[in-house]
């Protein structure tokens, strides 16, 4: 399968698979200053890489992938100079990548509006690195671009990023205090017909931890304000469950916001493994997320949760933008 690394990804257009694995080297550079003038390249390692020991620092020096600028030849007892620079290279297992899944919706001189796929990470953690829209951006050939926002791992759509440094304080500002209108599209299931068409509603009740869950990161009644709009758009059977569609637009951007709401309004995200279920199936998925028999208990294998549209305004121009990410496939799956 070829690899997909250059702008003209057309959104919404990626097939279900993923592409090839590719190379993932994480690179490392340590400059030499003057509170490391002479020191051992193995005690300047342990110094400068958290958690590891000299004699470890030593089997790097000797077993690793590790170069020192100006080119010497590298040993544990070496003394460095002014200036030097130490390149570790990490050589980690090869990522999966969804760059034929992902595209770029908008872009102009300040920002990039793109499409996420689900599955895909905005930021590295600590399992995961190239599978990101960070890194996406730069394979794109965008090396200063970054996420202004975030998205859950399971949600697709919609994600502005700002196309250089100086525009990152700026467009973060303005997610924090002007609010940008965000409008979801989410499958909730709804086995009492409780989203008739047309009904709207507003979920109010404020956020905080759940009191209870075994899960610090489960969100339940609290004290922070939440507003959450809903409008229901249609009603259908997909897997044998009772599924509604909605529309939801957020005033304010807590934690699992729409998650918690709509689970608390017993009509929880269609394959929310968090919400959707008790705290034990969730135990249970994290620790084997491809298990059949667990995946078969949801009716999707993600969480139905899409970023639809946005609309902001440039902070250099005042333009208001409106940017539209196209509705998953799984939104017109047969019954």
């Amino acid at each position: 399968m070829k690899s997909t690394l250059k702008k003209d990804v057309h959104p919404g257009e990626g097939n279900d698979e993923r592409e090839a694995q590719v190379p993932n080297v994480r690179e490392r550079r340590f400059e030499v200053d003057s509170n490391f003038e002479g020191w051992r390249l193995d005690q300047f390692l342990a110094n400068r890489i958290p958690r590891i020991s000299r004699s470890f620092a030593s089997r790097i020096i000797r077993d690793g992938d590790l170069t020192i600028v100006p080119p010497r030849r590298a040993k544990a007892s070496m003394r460095l100079l002014l200036g030097d620079m130490v390149i570790l290279r990490e050589h980690l297992e090869p990522e999966e990548v969804q760059d034929d899944e992902a595209g770029i919706l908008y872009e102009d001189e300040v920002m990039l509006v793109l499409n996420k796929p689900a599955g895909m990470l905005v930021h590295e953690s600590a399992s995961v690195r190239l599978n990101t829209m960070t890194h996406y951006l730069q394979r794109l050939g965008f090396s200063e671009a970054e996420p202004v926002h975030r998205l859950d791992r399971e949600t697709s759509g919609v994600l502005v990023c700002a196309r250089e440094h100086r525009w990152v304080a700026p467009l973060r500002g303005m997610f924090a205090t002007d609010h940008p209108e965000k409008i979801y599209r989410v499958l909730v299931e709804d086995p009492r017909g409780v989203w008739t068409p047309g009904r709207e509603q507003t979920l109010e009740t404020p956020l905080g931890p759940c009191a209870g869950s075994r899960l610090s990161i489960k969100m339940g009644e609290g004290r922070l304000r939440a507003l959450t709009h809903v409008r229901a758009l249609g009603q259908r059977v997909v897997r044998g469950y009772a599924l509604s569609d909605l529309e939801v637009r957020i005033e304010t951007g807590r934690q699992h916001q729409i998650r918690a709401h709509l689970a608390m309004a017993g009509t929880p995200v269609a394959g929310d493994k968090l919400y959707s279920r008790d705290d034990a199936f969730f135990m249970a998925i994290s620790d084997a997320p491809e298990d059949a028999a667990l995946l078969a208990q949801l009716p999707f294998e993600r969480q139905a949760l899409h970023a639809w549209k946005i609309a902001l305004k440039n902070p250099k121009t005042g333009a208001l933008l409106q940017v539209e990410a196209p509705v998953p496939e799984m939104w017109f799956e047969e019954a």
